[in-house]
């Protein structure tokens, strides 16, 4: 058994410790999930950029060869017929008149901007593309949608792969993004790139929203995490806790039920011998061993109803003084430990009643006052002080105990915690009563703090 326990306990430890890198990779992964997510959206508005600038570019070539053709006295200076033919074959041999040329070209009907094209083709060495105001004309336009400063484009000779000319800055210092190659001339032999400088805080300007959600959602995931391996870690202790109680609560009815069962079973025998004094005895001490298992089972009670604001109080008035010299009376003798219990009270307070649950408030009291007796070897000596602090009443008792260390000081009042020492493990106990203390005088309206120091005692001090 003792085997299996120790397993059990380092299974559940082991467990325990896992718990927090579980936690940790789940988070990595959501927001590596969340980053990848962002950067994918990142590209799409990129993407989305690009096939934009692609259309306005195609725009801006038509009403840049517009303007040239105008100035060379429109399209009908080229060609005496630009007109497609109405036949239903998709190609088609069409003659072009220049200046001084006649073009015999191959047209694909389904190809877009013929007659634009045709120009382009026509008057590429009278009049060839101008780069600046084609980037004049594409930037106005993309700005509409975005806010772009910086644009240029690149003319290129398609059969010999060379750049023309450029209108590209001297200096560039920013990223550019470049459109498709658009081939201006119907014969395919003359294209402009545009390139467009990356507006990273426009597109991330765009992608606000999501970049808001996925913080969102990334601080929700760290404070749940968080929360769930807290409450992991809470509960792991508080079944920690609950199974050492249950243990020492086993043992302690172990002991008054085996003794009583041992004596009981010896009555009949002792009456048979008719020795009386035998049969009293035991009688006597089989009643002791089982008031003694009604007393652990009271404690237990007191604790069935523990939450702040489900304990149900009858509250009454009762005599202050009184119902602090009844704690003395009964606490100011010499125990069964044999340890001598000394218990000097002081009264300075102008209440001469209390407005409490008697019995509740009683056994907070008495509580206290054993625990003080418990956990301090050899002779008690404590002090009860009662006394008015504005419009609050203070109760306090002070030992001269063991103590308890700064680190267990925040948890003495958690559900069936007890101080990891030599001393406590050697003291019948369930960690359940200061739980239950603090829970009554919460119930009245009230606070209880605890001051306390290693080897040279503690005071509990109760604000009404």
């Amino acid at each position: 058994m003792l085997f299996y326990s120790k397993f059990s306990n380092l299974h559940m430890k082991s467990k325990y410790r896992l718990i927090p890198f579980v936690i940790a990779i789940i988070l990595i992964l959501i927001i590596s999930n969340q980053f990848i997510w962002i950067r994918n959206m990142y590209g799409l508005h990129k993407q989305e950029l690009i096939d934009y600038a692609n259309q306005v570019a195609e725009l801006a070539i038509l009403k840049e060869v517009t303007e040239r053709c105008e100035k060379m006295g429109g399209f009908s200076s080229y060609s005496t017929n630009l007109n497609i033919p109405k036949d239903t074959s998709r190609f088609f041999i069409k003659k072009v008149l220049a200046a001084d040329t006649t073009y015999i070209l191959r047209i694909d009907k389904n190809e877009t901007y013929i007659n634009e094209k045709i120009i382009q083709f026509l008057i590429k060495n009278d009049m060839p593309v101008n780069l600046n105001v084609l980037d004049s004309l594409f930037r106005m336009k993309l700005n509409s949608r975005y806010a772009i400063k910086y644009s240029y484009f690149d003319y290129i000779d398609l059969e010999t792969k060379q750049t023309l000319k450029s209108s590209k800055p001297d200096s560039v210092s920013t990223e550019y993004l470049s459109t498709d190659t658009i081939t201006l001339d119907i014969q395919k032999s003359i294209a402009v790139v545009g390139y467009v400088e990356t507006p990273n805080d426009t597109i991330l300007q765009k992608m606000l929203f999501q970049l808001a959600l996925t913080i969102l959602l990334i601080i929700c995931s760290i404070i749940g995490m968080f929360y769930v391996s807290k409450s992991f870690v809470s509960q792991w202790k508080l079944e920690k806790l609950r199974q050492s109680s249950i243990n020492a609560m086993t043992h302690e009815f172990k002991r008054p039920i085996s003794g009583a069962t041992a004596m009981v079973s010896l009555i009949p025998f002792y009456i048979k011998k008719q020795d009386w004094q035998k049969v009293s005895d035991y009688a006597g001490n089989t009643m002791t061993e089982l008031n003694k298992l009604t007393t652990y089972t009271e404690r237990i009670q007191q604790i069935s109803n523990n939450e702040k604001g489900s304990t149900i109080l009858n509250k009454e008035s009762i005599q202050l003084i009184p119902f602090f010299d009844s704690i003395k009376m009964r606490y100011g003798t010499k125990q069964d430990t044999g340890q001598k219990v000394v218990i000097d009270s002081s009264i300075n307070t102008t209440q001469k009643q209390l407005y409490v649950d008697k019995l509740h408030f009683s056994n907070v009291l008495d509580n206290l006052v054993e625990n003080a007796i418990k956990y301090t070897n050899g002779d008690v000596r404590l002090s009860i002080r009662v006394s008015d602090i504005g419009e609050k009443l203070r109760i306090s008792i002070s030992d001269k105990g063991i103590g308890i260390s700064a680190k267990e000081l925040p948890l003495i009042f958690d559900k069936f915690y007890r101080v990891d020492s030599k001393e406590t493990k050697t003291k019948v106990g369930f960690g359940l009563g200061l739980t239950y203390v603090k829970s009554i005088v919460e119930a009245h309206g009230g606070t209880i703090s605890v001051e306390s120091k290693l080897n040279e005692g503690s005071t509990f001090t109760i604000m009404l």
